[in-house]
């Protein structure tokens, strides 16, 4: 029979060797626990198609998507739950069955016809208004990003569509420094304060749709096949990052920078670019309406050089009636 003593030793070390394991799989943005290392525990962290990219102009192919088309975007989650994980704000909402925000159409009427379904939202920053977005653009960094984060409804659950080609789509929005913003960043970063440590969370009282926290203009965006952007950076992600950013103020952007994790700021929560490799990056073509001081058409040449043939020649047969009209016009006050 085991003596005292030894149970003790045993227990201990079974505790060490699990919080070994616990903390060998936990993940940060500095250090040994940092984007770099993610690979040495999470093998597809050092995948091909990976996530974020730089969105270069140049080179993105115009593609005429379908229409994006949003539903419940705009109705009354019965609850929101915002809590710190260490990493991010990761914010949960719960909907009846029938008014849960999906999205189809646009990227994802390739990869699904029943289309996707929102699952969480979260956010990424840096600690100053130069860095903290993880996509860029043109090699330009904006000082937030946020992610909605979507499931393929082929797929019960978000852990069976996580390891699915197609599985899973992110709605990638900017945030740009403003002097206002919308009603419902002011409420949010009010609770900031309330989950400052890893671990607290609160619940949101008079919860707003959806809508309120995403940019106004959808019809501009980039799309492009990559990964989460976190452990285990799961890749075959469909991405749709919009162009028209979101407003909030510095003083709300401020308000995510004074959280924390392992007792030091929550900061520069974003993961370095990856390589595009053989990926194409698409921009969605815009169909530019036509307006009175809009753009000028583009003119077709035949039907453009008969239109010309057709009023030369009744030119012609009318020019002799004009003059006729003239010289009796001409006659006519002479006889006065």
């Amino acid at each position: 029979m085991w003596s005292l003593n030894s149970l003790a030793i045993c227990a201990a070390s079974i505790l060490i060797c699990a919080t070994g394991g616990v903390w060998s799989q936990d993940f940060g943005y500095e250090g040994r626990h940092g984007p770099e290392h993610w690979g040495e525990e999470y093998a597809r962290c050092s995948g091909k198609h990976q996530s974020p990219i730089n969105i270069d102009l140049v080179n993105a192919v115009e593609k005429h998507f379908p229409k994006l088309e949003l539903f419940n975007f705009h109705v009354e989650p019965k609850g929101i739950h915002m809590s710190n994980n260490g990493h991010t704000v990761l914010v949960k909402m719960t909907f009846d069955e029938d008014r849960i925000p999906t999205v189809r159409g646009g990227p994802l009427a390739e990869r699904s016809p029943v289309g996707y379904q929102f699952e969480q939202f979260h956010f990424h920053w840096g600690e100053n208004d130069t860095i903290g977005s993880e996509d860029l653009i043109d090699n330009h960094a904006y000082p937030a990003e946020l992610h909605v984060v979507l499931r393929n409804l082929e797929y019960p659950d978000f852990a069976s569509a996580l390891d699915k080609d197609h599985g899973i789509a992110v709605m990638a929005f900017f945030f740009q420094v403003s002097r206002t913003s919308s009603d419902g960043y002011k409420k949010f970063t009010d609770l900031l304060p309330q989950i400052d440590r890893k671990g607290k969370s609160v619940n949101m009282s008079n919860p707003l749709p959806l809508g309120e926290y995403v940019s106004n203009s959808l019809l501009s965006y980039f799309s492009y096949t990559g990964s989460l952007t976190t452990p285990p950076c799961s890749e075959e992600v469909t991405w749709i990052d919009f162009t028209s950013p979101i407003d909030i103020t510095e003083k709300e952007l401020n308000a995510f920078r004074l959280l924390t994790a392992n007792d030091d700021h929550l900061k520069n929560n974003f993961r370095p670019i990856q390589p595009l490799n053989d990926r194409i990056l698409y921009k969605n073509y815009i169909d530019t309406p036509i307006t009175k001081m809009g753009s000028i058409p583009f003119v077709n040449a035949e039907n453009s050089a008969a239109s010309w043939r057709s009023w030369h020649s009744l030119a012609l047969v009318l020019l002799p009636c004009f003059c006729l009209v003239t010289l009796l016009s001409v006659s006519a006050v002479s006889g006065f």
